[in-house]
């Protein structure tokens, strides 16, 4: 039986031809070494019809509990975050799906979206090259506090 089922697998790829699978997930974490230091990851995961997943985590535990609630006592979320390519331009902006305080991670955010495989289409010669950025913000000011930038992650999405 299974040599039947082999040959009608083989068969069929000989017949359809090389099919598209779906796009596995890609990720990339690292450290964060400014101050105050943090941890961040993004994540790129296909879901079908050419369309992908983008997730960035961040948790900026170079605060106290403390800090980390003031800034989500503030008026407006304490981060602004976009996926960006190799020289740093804006593909498009990701928004806040949850965001916490704790004594072991500090602060910490989620951002999530969905977008067509054209929107991570940085480079039109090739590979493309994606990269997520993290802009902390005291919102009581409006002043920047730190900037974070993930690796990159490389892949042809459109």
């Amino acid at each position: 039986m299974k040599s039947w089922l082999t040959a009608v697998v083989v068969g069929l790829g000989v017949v359809l031809g090389p099919m598209a699978t779906p796009a596995q997930a890609a990720s990339i974490c690292n450290q964060q070494n400014q101050t105050p230091k943090a941890y961040m990851c993004l994540w790129i995961n296909g879901v079908g019809n050419n369309r992908y997943v983008v997730h960035v985590g961040i948790d900026v535990h170079g605060l106290t509990l403390a800090q980390a609630q003031e800034y989500i006592d503030d008026p407006g979320d304490p981060f602004v975050v976009a996926a960006i390519t190799r020289n740093d331009r804006v593909l498009f902006t990701i928004p806040l799906v949850g965001l916490g305080a704790s004594a072991e991670s500090g602060l910490s955010g989620d951002f999530e979206i969905e977008v067509p495989g054209s929107a991570l289409n940085e480079n039109t010669q090739g590979a493309d090259s994606v990269r997520a950025r993290v802009w902390l913000i005291d919102r009581d000011t409006n002043q920047v506090i730190q900037i974070y930038k993930s690796e990159p992650i490389a892949g042809v999405w459109s």
